[in-house]
């Protein structure tokens, strides 16, 4: 149980992270919008790294959205179905995101790898390494597929006894 609560401490701390990383993009942006508009001298790195707040929100969100069933879903059905079914429908429904978070891991990883080996750096004005820009997509799948493994856990205790393990948040 310390492993659940671990995982789901680390997806909820998310929100935090994510809506920082959001404020911070959100005054870089105004910032940008008022040297490019009464200054005409917009900074060279702010687009390069808005773009890049962009994907990190998105990718360190997936564990959160899991957490909280926020992710998309047809409901029309499912919420009428008891709770023993939808753990059916939902441990059909963690074969592909297993497949997901395995993809941006392994592929993901593999890039930033790659990207170590080469020593590539941007040259869109915020010169940093890639791999730091990169590094978004392993550990976001890691803690999609963290995030899906609770509540793989949650769906067989359901289907097998009938009722689920711990309340999911959300």
């Amino acid at each position: 149980m310390r492993f659940v609560a671990l995982i789901r401490m680390i997806n909820n701390s998310m929100l935090w992270v994510v809506g920082s990383i959001a404020f911070i993009m959100a005054l870089l942006l105004f910032t940008d919008v008022i040297l490019r508009y009464f200054f005409n001298s917009p900074s060279v790195w702010n687009y390069d790294l808005t773009a890049w707040f962009t994907g990190l929100t998105a990718f360190l969100a997936g564990g959160y959205c899991l957490l909280h069933r926020e992710h998309v879903r047809v409901d029309i059905f499912y919420e009428k179905f008891s709770e023993r079914k939808r753990s059916v429908i939902d441990l059909f429904t963690a074969l592909f995101i297993f497949l997901i978070s395995g993809v941006f891991i392994v592929y993901g990883g593999a890039y930033v790898i790659h990207l170590i080996e080469l020593g590539a750096v941007a040259s869109t004005g915020l010169n940093i390494s890639l791999w730091i820009k990169w590094i978004m997509v392993p550990i976001g799948g890691l803690l999609l597929l963290l995030q899906a493994i609770v509540d793989l856990i949650n769906d067989i205790h359901t289907i097998v006894k009938g009722h689920k393990l711990w309340e999911v948040e959300g």
